[in-house]
């Protein structure tokens, strides 16, 4: 599920451009005029309470209505040149693939969703080290794990299951710490200090105590060059870190349109994955566990 919902986040900009009907197409006689658009607004909206209006700096941009019904606050997009209602600002399809990233955010839990999330995070990069221990076959054949064949002894199941969990790995292993790093930044900092990495990378102030970035900023022991990140965290340097690639790698923030696609295509193999091993699990164990009662019956 969480592989799924972050598929979504990936392609949130692009699904918005699909289904939420807030871009317009400006016409040579510009938009109407401020009292003709309020005027015809109300007009459009006769049934409901017109509670207020706002036009974006972006001319391509439609107006947001906000209006007020029996049954609760709407809003909705109005083309501010040719005077028409253009939609709901949330579709349903909208409230759909939302619905899907609160859930990848905080797993519907209000408080503490994302620090089990970030617990999440920390099962997943140990299933995927006992995976990475499962598919070591030996110095002599481990490339055999690294592609299909007719000649293995393994079947294609598992055959797929391997090949794709070890092209994955780095992928993995960069979505399960960047999501401890998000979701529990504290204990990140504690497993870092305790292994000596903090300074190697380059952590700055993150998962610090409040009370010591309190007291670093009193005495002026930080650099200059610090400043306060969107997660608002204190960083000293963010130009290239591998942290910083692998929270980029969590997110497809990367120019090339390309990346998003295909990281979008990697995001949804530990959801095949996962069918794979539980297909694997049930045959290796349910199923033999089931044949050696009856026999023993």
């Amino acid at each position: 599920m969480i592989s799924v919902s972050g598929a979504a986040y990936l392609l949130e900009n692009d699904l918005d451009r699909y289904f939420v009907p807030g871009n317009v197409q400006p016409t040579a006689a510009g938009p109407l005029p401020d009292d003709e658009l309020e005027a015809r607004i109300e007009e459009v909206y006769s049934d409901s309470e017109v509670f207020m209006f706002t036009a974006s700096s972006n001319p391509e941009r439609a107006v947001l209505v906000v209006l007020r019904q029996e049954t609760g606050t709407v809003t909705h997009y109005f083309d501010q040149y040719r005077g028409l209602d253009q939609g709901s600002s949330l579709p349903w399809q909208a409230k759909a693939y939302r619905w899907l990233i609160d859930f990848h955010d905080d797993l519907f839990i209000e408080n503490g969703g994302r620090q089990i999330n970030g617990w999440g995070a920390v099962v997943f990069l140990v299933m995927m080290l006992s995976g990475l221990f499962i598919w070591w076959r030996g110095k002599a054949q481990w490339h055999q794990g690294l592609y299909l064949s007719n000649k293995s002894p393994r079947g294609t199941l598992w055959q797929l299951h391997s090949v794709f969990g070890f092209w994955c790995l780095f992928f993995m292993f960069a979505w399960g710490v960047s999501g401890m790093l998000i979701s529990i930044p504290d204990t990140f900092r504690t497993v870092t200090d305790t292994l000596g990495l903090s300074d190697i990378l380059n952590m700055g102030l993150i998962g610090m105590a409040d009370s010591e970035i309190q007291a670093m900023l009193d005495s002026g022991e930080l650099e200059a060059n610090a400043f306060i990140m969107n997660l608002g965290e204190i960083r000293a340097d963010r130009s290239s870190g591998i942290l910083d690639f692998m929270v980029d790698i969590h997110f497809g923030r990367f120019e090339a349109a390309w990346t998003k696609w295909a990281l979008l295509l990697i995001s949804l193999i530990p959801a095949a994955m996962f069918i794979t091993g539980f297909i694997l699990w049930w045959k290796r164990v349910v199923t033999r566990t089931y044949r050696k009662v009856i026999n023993n019956s």
